[in-house]
C-alpha cells in the first residue's frame, strides 16, 4: 500500500504506475492526487460527508483511506455501500446484472439510492477509529494486488490472475476456430465480465504484457493502448 498519506508513498505509487500501467492519465496522477488531498482538507467541519463505496477491493480500500484522512474533522461521516443498496432496491429478477463498482451505476440510480438511504446514521467514534486502524494496517502492506473476498480485503500474489487470463485467451481462440490474434481490448472485456470486475482492467492489461514478456503469449502491434495490439497463445 505504501503509506499513501505520505509524500514518499505517493511518489512510490506514481513511479510504479508510470512504469507498469498503460493509461494515458498516468502523468496527471500526482497532480490530481495532491489536489484531491487539498480538497479534503478544505471541507468545512460542519458539513456532513457521504462516502460511496462498493464491494470491490479498490473502493473498500479507498473508503478506509478517506475515513483516515478525515480523522481530524468533526463532520458527521456517512457510508453508502452502493452495491448492497443496488441489490436491495434496484436489481430485479429480469435485470440480472450485478453491480460491483459504483462507477457501473447511472447517476439516476445513485440519486434513488441516496434517497433510500436518507435515514442512515453517521459513523460512531468507535467505528471511525476502527476503520482508521484498518487503513493504517493496510498502509504497511506491500502487495501489488488485493481482492475483496468474503467481506475482507486480501492481498494476493501479483500473478494471481495469470492463469485465468491464459485460459480465457485459449478459449477465445477455440471459439473463433483458428489461431488468429485477438484484440487485447476484446480479451479484457471478456475477462472483466468473467471475473465480475473484481480486478481493475488496467491491471489485467499489465499482466497480459507480463505474459508476453515471459513468453506465454505472442503479440501483434504496439502495446500503447488496449486496442492497439493483439495477442494469442504462443505456439510450441
Amino acid at each position: 500500500m505504501g503509506e499513501l498519506d505520505k509524500k514518499t508513498g505517493q511518489t512510490s505509487r506514481k513511479d510504479w504506475l508510470i512504469e507498469n500501467i498503460n493509461i494515458e492519465q498516468e502523468v496527471e496522477y500526482p497532480v490530481k492526487f495532491s489536489n484531491t488531498l487539498r480538497e479534503i482538507e478544505d471541507i468545512p467541519s460542519e458539513v456532513p460527508i457521504y462516502i460511496w463505496y462498493g464491494n470491490n477491493a479498490n473502493e473498500q480500500i479507498c473508503m478506509r483511506f478517506l475515513v483516515y484522512l478525515l480523522k481530524d474533522k468533526t463532520s458527521e461521516l456517512f457510508l453508502i455501500n452502493s452495491t448492497d443498496l443496488y441489490e436491495k432496491h434496484l436489481r430485479t429478477q429480469k435485470q440480472q446484472l450485478h453491480i460491483f463498482n459504483t462507477s457501473q451505476m447511472e447517476s439516476q440510480d445513485i440519486k434513488i439510492l441516496f434517497e433510500k438511504n436518507n435515514k442512515a446514521t453517521p459513523l460512531s467514534e468507535k467505528e471511525r477509529s476502527h476503520l482508521q486502524l484498518e487503513w493504517e494496517a493496510l498502509a504497511q502492506t506491500k502487495e501489488v494486488l488485493r481482492i475483496w473476498n468474503n467481506g475482507e480485503i486480501k492481498g494476493v500474489p501479483e500473478n494471481y490472475v495469470d492463469s485465468t487470463i491464459l485460459h480465457r485467451i485459449e478459449d477465445l481462440q477455440k471459439q473463433q476456430g483458428n489461431n488468429d490474434f485477438i484484440k487485447t481490448g476484446k480479451v479484457l472485456e471478456e475477462l472483466f465480465v468473467q471475473m465480475d470486475g473484481f480486478v481493475d482492467i488496467f491491471f489485467l492489461e499489465y499482466r497480459i504484457r507480463h505474459l508476453i514478456y515471459s513468453g506465454f503469449l505472442e503479440i501483434k502491434g504496439i502495446p500503447k493502448s488496449l486496442w492497439n495490439y493483439s495477442v494469442r497463445m504462443r505456439n510450441e
